[in-house]
């Protein structure tokens, strides 16, 4: 039997040379365990939870590069920050600036001071990419535990780009009359599941739930629109198993919009708010049961281009409450989900 990757992680906490382990960088552990990034990561929350690593935030000053360590966390957190070095000042993106390392905790391993290596860590950086605290938030379990770590209040963090999701359900009107309450509100319930697991196999995180509705983010258009494609066709797999048929049938309408937001604690939880929000609630309520639509702004990404244009993306403009102009948007439907739906090549004129 294989070892897990907690264990492939302690074992490295152990063996590693200390210059390795002093704040290290998410995918330089990646690459030394042999495991994706992204299982890493959640491997690193895990191994948080069970006091194996201490959690460090990094601040990357975008004028000069110099890089701090901000103690404190959410808790402590501000919008602005001040760099030491060069005095600037300037306002913090956790898509970004705000950067996390590593370190075994002390109880699991006391490093020297030695391990404390300046020209190795920048040796690092330059090998491999950051991990920022925006990516660690996509991480469901990381999100739980910072609700006891909520930012200040009024206090706000912003997000240069990240992409949101909205998706409603229908069809449980005809449920709820047909199968009476106790049943269609199980079934009605059920489905959060699958739409949980959709969003969480494509690499996003759920925000929270509104009555039959969820709101997630995604750090790329095309997590997202792997996502709705995946809920659309759990769905369909769930109507079989449940024998919902006709207007029985429980279906999704999805909409996904791009741009930047601010992170605020609300309700103790973290929560995304600004215009980007706003018009990926709205363009959710131009899909009907088995689309998505999503905005131009989505579609700058060749995957996405890709994924598109394989499924016959429909573009047309809609008017869209508080925006001046119209939006150039795109439709995907499934008018039969049971078929497998091509998910490469083809193009797409915009």
């Amino acid at each position: 039997m294989s070892d897990s990757p907690l264990s492939l992680l302690r074992r490295h906490l152990q063996q590693a040379e200390e210059r390795a382990l002093f704040h290290a960088l998410p995918h330089q552990i990646a690459h030394a365990l042999h495991l994706s990034p992204r299982l890493t990561l959640e491997t690193l929350v895990e191994a948080l939870f069970q006091g194996d690593v201490i959690l460090h935030w990094e601040v990357r000053c975008p004028a000069c590069g110099h890089i701090q360590e901000m103690a404190g966390g959410f808790a402590h957190a501000r919008h602005d920050y001040t760099c030491p070095a060069c005095q600037t000042t300037s306002p913090l993106h956790l898509d970004h600036e705000v950067q996390v390392t590593f370190s075994p905790h002390p109880q699991r391993r006391v490093l020297s001071p030695a391990a404390d290596d300046p020209a190795f860590r920048e040796a690092m950086r330059q090998r491999f990419p950051p991990t920022t605290v925006h990516e660690l938030m996509t991480i469901q379990a990381f999100r739980d535990w910072a609700r006891d770590e909520p930012l200040p209040a009024g206090e706000y963090l912003e997000v240069q780009r990240l992409v949101v999701w909205f998706s409603d359900l229908t069809g449980s009107t005809a449920l709820y009359a047909r199968q009476g309450d106790p049943l269609a509100y199980h079934l009605v319930r059920e489905h959060f599941d699958q739409v949980f697991d959709a969003v969480h196999q494509a690499q996003g995180v759920v925000v929270k739930t509104m009555g039959d509705g969820v709101m997630a983010v995604f750090l790329t258009g095309e997590q997202a629109l792997r996502a709705a494609l995946a809920a659309h066709r759990a769905l369909a797999d769930f109507n079989r198993h449940h024998a919902l048929r006709g207007d029985q049938r429980l279906a999704l309408k999805i909409g996904l919009h791009q741009g930047p937001a601010i992170v605020v604690t609300l309700n103790d939880r973290l929560d995304y708010f600004g215009t980007t929000v706003n018009v990926a609630a709205r363009v959710s309520t131009l899909a009907r049961s088995w689309e998505t639509v999503f905005t131009e702004a989505v579609l700058t990404e060749p995957e996405v281009l890709n994924l598109a244009a394989a499924h016959d993306a429909e573009p047309f403009r809609a008017p869209v409450r508080g925006l001046a102009d119209p939006l150039r948007l795109y439709r995907l439907r499934f008018p039969d989900v049971r078929q497998p739906s091509r998910d490469a090549g083809g193009s797409l004129n915009h």
